[in-house]
């Protein structure tokens, strides 16, 4: 399929002008990680623990399948293919292999994780034009192939249903649900024993694998810890909960940017930082400030 994919993009990138590309870059970044983030927190932290709970666990699943198959298939990007007559944009973005489109599948699990939460129409059609713009975003921005943005698609709108469905079976039974994270996590663990030698220095191709796991890792830890000993709703008045909003946004970005401005660019120390930026900011932040904000 490669040839004939190269190709499809080789002439949409012949279509394309400068205001098209800003306008794809545009669309594509609503898929990014920092987006969903941000997201999360409103809902998780304003709205509905629960709901944001749920999303949560859709997008961290759908993290773990998506770069499991990455580094299982190991599928070179378009822009290294040599039939390729174009120059990728926002290449910086296209980190780790190409199949599955990770941009496609978050995003998908996310945002129809969304809609399957607040169940409006009108929501509806807004997160399934934006999933489709921003799958087409990355196919005509030259960094995945068409079949990338299809299983992305058909993955991520898994992911959003079963994360539903597995949340809701586990969520009256704590044990049962503290089972649900473990028995995920160890599905995936055998990955991290497959690419062991990727683990120490810096392999940017099997990274995003690594900081996922861990990612899922610290927001597991966290929710137990969370649920065991704050338990916290989202009934308090409103300024209060955009308050606590604010400072978890302001640990993120403390966590994020901060850590990976003091520690080493190595795979291990990016697994340490977002394992802390889900623990802390999910786990430890209302434990701490329980009497005062949760």
């Amino acid at each position: 399929m490669n040839s004939f994919e190269i190709q499809i993009i080789n002439k949409i990138r012949e279509f394309m002008t400068p205001f098209l590309d800003k306008l794809l870059e545009f669309i594509t970044i609503l898929g990014e990680e920092t987006i969903l983030i941000l997201l999360l927190l409103g809902i998780y932290f304003i709205i509905s623990k629960r709901e944001g709970q749920i999303i949560a666990f859709s997008v961290f699943t759908t993290l773990l399948i998506n770069n499991a198959i990455k580094i299982s298939v190991q599928r070179i990007r378009p822009f290294e293919h040599p039939e390729r007559t174009f120059d990728p944009i926002r290449e910086q973005t296209a980190t780790g292999f190409s199949f599955p489109s990770g941009h496609t599948q978050n995003a998908a699990a996310g945002y129809f994780a969304i809609g399957l939460a607040f169940k409006k129409r009108w929501l509806w059609i807004v997160v399934s034009v934006l999933v489709v713009l921003i799958g087409f975003s990355r196919v005509g921005l030259g960094v995945h192939y068409p079949t990338d943005v299809i299983a992305g698609l058909i993955l991520g709108l898994g992911s959003a249903f079963l994360g539903r469905y597995l949340f809701e079976k586990t969520e009256k039974d704590f044990k049962k649900q503290i089972l649900l994270y473990i028995v995920t996590g160890l599905i995936f663990l055998p990955f991290v024993f497959l690419f062991l030698s990727k683990l120490t220095g810096s392999h940017p191709k099997f990274k995003d694998f690594y900081t996922a796991f861990a990612f899922f890792l610290g927001y597991s830890g966290a929710v137990i810890l969370e649920r065991k000993y704050v338990n916290f709703d989202c009934r308090k008045p409103l300024a209060t909960r955009l308050i606590r909003a604010l400072i978890a946004l302001v640990l993120v970005l403390g966590i994020q940017f901060g850590l990976k401005a003091l520690l080493p660019d190595k795979t291990i120390f990016s697994m340490l930082r977002y394992f802390l930026l889900a623990f802390i900011t999910l786990g430890i932040y209302p434990l701490v400030a329980k009497k005062w904000l949760f």
